[in-house]
């Protein structure tokens, strides 16, 4: 930690300035000054201030994450390798510890002390205390992402002298005091922070934004993770603060998006959902989007974002009601029947057509389903882009795209393929051109935070409603019961538990969730019981010449086309039998790097986790 600080620390001294522009909104500075600056003049200039603040948001706001879920159930790459810690071995602090960088924690505590001194002349006082809250929010939300992983670390609030090396020796805090410093970060900036931004800086932390992420961090702490003996004050508390956030933001204009598939393609203030973002436009700002198509789209890159069947049945059915993986009080059964679809041609006809034709309408803005419609300027007009497969020695032969004559010549371990970051329209010179929003925090997310806290804290029915909400606005039919949406079966604490397990899986897909409410959850029993990476296949009835006379122009919508194509259930699509999971169950917060044990704690065991080895208890 501290050679990295040194480094940081160095750098802070003279600032580099260039045209900004704000990397998650519409903001634009338009201060130039491509030397080297004097930091006492930085202080004394607005734009100046504003442009620091902006590089801490480009350092902390996160974008798309392409192998997102996958150390998960629900997603799989196109590579054939397994993490060790994916497979159970090697495990060690050595092989999987953590070392800290707090260099963007000293940015944001050196402009806090550098705030005290900026006079009224050069910033009013309601926009120093704008920035202030801005910057205590981005630290608070720094210390989270590590104490979610590790538990307590050095809690430093003051920026550090570089030539005072003994005062870089910082030890690690509890975890409650790092839990209090949080929450009055929050806190402090909740109050300074304005209501809703104006347009010209759309995209900056607002009080809705950091009230909804306080209600996250409180969510995790009561889950048993971190509440073990499963207090329910803790439940009760987040569930006040979820509700509260909630109110306030739907109070102040923020709303469900009308049509989910609008969620991450509508720009600037007509998106209200968006709390946390980083806006994409091209040429400014883009993210390689070759790594969520299909090779056929790209010619490059094949897509490491493969939904397993654990995610595609995630989602409802758009009456509501499951054909989940884990559905009963273990988690563990298979509502789906894979052993049926390969025994009952009509049973695997009827799975099918509904993949196709019958499942949540969020399920089809998610994912791509092969022979309907792709966002993709490759696919000629009326035509359908097919990632199907058909049966071959030893395995499947892909069959992507053949009215185009064009063949992935790899396999992709499954026939369904990401939407969310896809942005639609673009050929395939223009592939990496991507351009929709990465949101890490939306209102669609703290529906499921506030349901998840209200049941567990004994709300029940008002828990189903919010979850409601959620399946109405997805267009998920009503039909009977109290509640409606299919919901009406999800009557006690372990059905809302169950309920929420698929439904975040659904709702959240490709948003980097997955893994956190496993750990969060304390669940990692059903990876395991899964064993591989495995997948649905939709595959052609006859063989490669048969294929080769098919009429590709027909969509799979259509129940005649249906009959020529099946659905295999593939157990372990990588055919590696080392690809097995085995995540460990004795290791639920990370280790202390050994670069970071001895740097900067002399290898002192009362500072490593006593999962692993030390004495340093993440819980307290």
């Amino acid at each position: 930690m501290n050679n990295l600080n040194i480094i940081k620390k160095s750098g802070r001294k003279f600032l580099t300035l260039s045209v900004c522009v704000l990397a998650l909104s519409s903001c634009q500075l338009d201060y130039e000054n491509k030397s080297a600056i004097n930091p006492d003049n930085v202080w004394q200039n607005e734009t100046m201030i504003q442009a620091y603040l902006t590089d801490i948001y480009s350092g902390m706001v996160p974008g798309w994450s392409s192998t997102s879920d996958t150390d998960t159930d629900l997603t799989t790459d196109s590579n054939d390798s397994m993490s060790d810690w994916l497979r159970g071995i090697n495990i060690s602090a050595s092989s999987c510890g953590v070392n800290f960088d707090y260099g963007i924690i000293d940015k944001i505590n050196y402009l806090l002390e550098q705030m005290e001194t900026v006079p009224e002349s050069v910033m009013a006082l309601k926009d120093k205390d704008a920035v202030v809250a801005q910057a205590k929010f981005w630290r608070a939300y720094r210390y989270w992402s590590y104490v979610k992983d590790l538990g307590g670390v050095p809690l430093i609030l003051k920026s550090q002298d570089v030539n005072d090396l003994p005062s870089l020796m910082v030890k690690r805090s509890s975890t409650s005091d790092c839990m209090a410093q949080i929450l009055k970060d929050l806190d402090d900036a909740i109050q300074a922070l304005p209501d809703r931004w104006s347009s010209a800086d759309y995209g900056r932390i607002d009080k809705c934004a950091a009230m909804a992420f306080k209600g996250r961090v409180q969510m995790w702490y009561a889950s048993k993770l971190f509440n073990r003996s499963n207090d329910k004050g803790r439940w009760e508390t987040a569930y006040q603060t979820n509700k509260a956030a909630l109110e306030y933001a739907e109070k102040n204009g923020y709303k469900l998006m009308d049509k989910f598939s609008d969620i991450w393609l509508t720009k600037g203030k007509s998106n209200t959902e968006a709390l946390i973002f980083r806006h994409y436009k091209y040429p400014d700002t883009y993210y390689d989007m070759n790594q969520y198509l299909p090779e056929d789209i790209t010619h490059g890159w094949a897509c490491r974002q493969v939904p397993q069947t654990p995610q595609l049945l995630a989602f409802p059915l758009k009456d509501g009601s499951s054909m989940a993986i884990y559905e009963n009080e273990e988690y563990k059964s298979q509502k789906l029947d894979v052993n049926r679809l390969s025994t009952d041609a009509a049973y695997n006809a009827d799975i099918l057509d509904k993949l196709v034709n019958e499942m949540d309408p969020r399920f089809y803005d998610s994912y791509s389903v092969p022979g309907c419609d792709f966002p993709s300027l490759e696919i000629p007009a009326g035509q359908y882009f097919w990632t199907s497969y058909v049966k071959v020695t030893p395995f499947y032969k892909a069959m992507s795209n053949i009215q185009l004559e064009r063949n992935a010549g790899t396999t992709h371990y499954g026939s369904f393929f990401p939407l969310k970051a896809i942005t639609p329209g673009l050929n395939n010179a223009d592939s990496y051109k991507g351009e929709n929003n990465a949101i890490c925090l939306r209102l669609g997310e703290v529906y499921l935070n506030l349901a998840e806290c209200a049941a567990e804290a004994g709300h029940i029915n008002e828990a189903l409603g919010y979850v409601a909400a959620i399946r109405k606005r997805a267009g998920i039919d009503k039909g009977a019961g109290a509640i409606g949406y299919g919901l009406d079966v999800y009557n006690t604490l372990e059905g809302v538990r169950r309920l929420l397990y698929n439904e975040r899986a659904a709702e959240l897909s490709q948003e980097n969730f997955r893994y956190g409410d496993l750990r969060r959850w304390m669940n990692f029993d059903n990876i395991n019981a899964q064993k591989h990476y495995n997948n649905l296949y939709v595959v052609f009835n006859g063989d490669e010449e048969e294929a080769g006379k098919f009429d590709w122009t027909r969509t799979l919508e259509d129940a005649e086309t249906q009959k020529f194509f099946h659905i295999d259930f593939v157990p372990n699509v990588k055919q590696v039998e080392v690809s097995t999971f085995n995540i460990s169950t004795k290791h639920w917060f990370g280790a202390i790097g050994d670069k970071t044990m001895g740097a900067n704690f002399d290898n002192d065991m009362s500072q490593q986790n006593n999962e692993w080895g030390g004495s340093f208890d993440p819980l307290k």
